[in-house]
């Protein structure tokens, strides 16, 4: 879990010592444990090391000199792929570390080596022999991954600064991008970003680059139907859903310490609850810690809830106060400028300090994301199945509640449920006429949200962009900070199960999740009805209240805003919040979002070709350099 770069190029201009030095000394803000080099003519990769499991050894990593890797990954089911492995290696040992075991994988499959991976991972590995770069993202996009062609030169990393400061990227704009990102608050196409050079692989695919070729395939692809799991008891979907999800926790419980987040819903209190037995069952029961926010205003029982937890398992419990964040002004001078622009200004600042205070505990933390799409009855809806032509498949989930219930069961959805998520979302107001002409917005924005509900559905876990974003914006190239989120319900074996079992009755009301939990959390807490937390009534007055204390300066001298937004029409709405719905003032924080980031992103820096002042290798032997320090 650290910061990976690699430099890639021809033979008549060879990777720079300098900058792969520059560039991974660059990332030690994330992983400040060491920064190491290695480099040949050809091939350069540096690593930034985060230390967050036992095992984890310095990078870049080699077996045998010819076959070398730097890799941000954590892997699930290692004693499988182990036991895999000792076809290949019959010594391999427990203990070998995640980069490791991967390597290992790729000299035992080649390519064919991310089939038999699981886990969060982006990794860089390159083949001196095929001189070959092969590179692979993980199958949800937990970790990013970002690259960028520079004439001879492919630059690619899991930190986008490092690769938008590359000499040769531009600064310039994808306009494509940025239409998604005022619309949405992030940008929904998977291979661009917002910078024109820079490009990211997209989930589940690799990248191959041989010297001038470079190709981008995907590996894997979450089915949207696949055939059902029927067990002849109710109690076994149960079962199997509960040895799943331990599974999930415990492969993400290998740090010394661990935080984890806690509310007064079900997802995150079930993972904490889990990965406390967990931790009790291995005698480590003081390794975690529990943090929360509290917000009086919008949320006034969540905090109650939580303490209930903590209470009941018996760990600490954190508090972060939160209660009225959007009438904090922002930092307009941060110490790490934002490289994506925040959908909520005021939201963004709130969650770093959350992970900020989670970093003081621990260097990972463990979340409920994924949790309202992977127990969601979603897609599953009647009337989609019998329009896709699924008729079988219908019968099949009523006769499996007939047998294993004894009486039948049609569950509905609420008539007006796309509706209402249709008349929430809002086009923000204020737009420059000739932008959103130019990139048709409200027809775009149709298009999007008509698949609204795929975008919440276990289906959409594996194919909207909207959770890979949300990953990138919690990851440390993003907070600045050295915390690691992790997310169990994004569980490859978890996600794949929940695919292929009935959805009536398990995934109506998270009745799996609720049933698993029964005992081990409070009823309160494990029978209360999911919560949809809305906006403050004055929330569009606290913002008009707002506007001479930061806002209009912000409006009026953002730089470059004009191409997106029309200044004097914005500040009319915002000086006419008290008449404006809560829905269009949501909207338009978007736009003031985009403002904070134009103002404080000034232009990147590029990295410069430096002379190194380090001793150099015996001549036909590989470099390498280490910056260390200890845990």
């Amino acid at each position: 879990m650290s910061g990976i770069v690699g430099l890639f190029s021809r033979p008549s201009k060879p990777v720079s010592q300098a900058l792969l030095r520059q560039i991974t000394d660059s990332m030690a803000f994330r992983g400040p444990d060491a920064q190491t080099c290695w480099h040949t003519p050809l091939a350069g990769l540096g690593h930034a090391l985060l230390r967050t499991a036992p095992e984890q050894e310095q990078q870049p990593l080699t077996l045998d000199q010819w076959v070398w890797i730097s890799a941000d990954v954590r892997l699930d089911g290692r004693d499988e792929l182990i036991a895999k492995l000792r076809s290949y290696y019959a010594d391999i040992s427990s203990q070998c570390s995640d980069a490791s075991l991967v390597l290992r994988a790729y000299h035992a499959w080649d390519t064919a080596c991310v089939e038999h991976l699981q886990g969060d991972f982006a990794f860089l590995i390159w083949d001196e022999g095929q001189q070959r770069l092969f590179a692979a993202r993980d199958h949800f996009g937990v970790v990013p991954f970002f690259y960028a062609q520079v004439k001879e030169t492919l630059v690619c990393s899991n930190t986008l600064d490092c690769v938008r400061r590359y000499p040769g990227v531009s600064d310039r704009i994808n306009e494509q991008a940025m239409a998604d990102q005022v619309l949405w608050g992030m940008n929904l196409d998977y291979p661009t970003t917002l910078f024109d050079d820079v490009r990211r692989l997209p989930p589940a695919h690799t990248l191959t680059w041989e010297p001038g070729v470079l190709k981008v395939r995907p590996y894997w692809q979450l089915p949207r139907v696949q055939p059902l799991t029927l067990y002849k008891r109710p109690e076994d979907y149960v079962e199997h859903f509960s040895e799943l999800f331990e599974q999930a926790v415990s492969d993400r419980l290998r740090s010394p310490q661990v935080a984890t987040h806690l509310s007064g819903g079900i997802d995150s209190n079930s993972i904490a609850a889990v990965a406390q037995h967990i931790l009790q069952q291995r005698g480590q029961a003081g390794r975690l810690q529990a943090f929360t926010m509290q917000d009086r205003i919008i949320m006034p029982k969540e905090n109650a809830y939580a303490a209930m937890v903590a209470h009941t398992m018996g760990i600490p419990l954190n508090t972060l106060d939160a209660t009225g964040r959007y009438r904090q002004v922002p930092d307009l001078h941060p110490a790490r400028s934002p490289v994506l622009p925040p959908g909520s200004v005021m939201g963004r600042q709130t969650i770093t300090t959350l992970m900020r205070r989670c970093g003081d505990h621990a260097r990972t933390v463990l979340t409920g994301f994924g949790g309202d799409s992977a127990l969601r009855f979603g897609e599953f809806y009647h009337w989609e199945w019998w329009q896709q032509g699924l008729r079988q498949r219908w019968w099949q989930v009523q006769l499996d509640y007939f047998k294993t219930h004894g009486t039948p069961r049609v569950f509905w959805r609420r008539a007006c449920r796309r509706s209402i998520i249709r008349n929430r979302a809002t086009v923000p107001p204020a737009l420059d006429h000739n932008f959103a002409a130019r990139w048709r917005l409200k027809q775009r924005f149709a298009v999007q949200q008509a698949d609204a509900l795929d975008k919440i559905s276990r289906y959409g876990m594996g194919h909207t962009a909207v959770w890979s974003n949300l990953f990138e914006m919690h990851d440390p190239g993003m907070t600045g900070l050295p915390v690691k989120p992790l997310y169990p319900f994004f569980d490859l074996r978890l996600v794949e199960f929940l695919m292929a079992i009935p959805p009536i009755p398990w995934l109506v009301d998270k009745r799996l999740l609720r049933e698993m939990m029964y005992g081990k959390l409070p009823e309160a807490i494990r029978t209360r009805k999911k919560m949809v937390f809305e906006a403050p009534k004055d929330y569009a007055t606290v913002m008009q209240a707002m506007l001479p204390v930061w806002i209009e300066e912000l409006v009026r001298t953002a730089p470059g805003l004009e191409a997106y937004v029309n200044r004097e029409q914005l500040l009319k709405i915002l000086r006419a919040a008290d008449s404006a719905g809560t829905e269009a003032m949501e909207a338009t924080e978007r736009l003031l979002g985009l403002a904070y980031w134009l103002q404080v992103s000034t232009e990147a820096k590029p990295f410069s070709e430096q002379p190194l002042t380090v001793a150099t290798a015996p001549q036909g032997e590989h470099c390498r350099y280490v910056h260390s320090c200890s845990l």
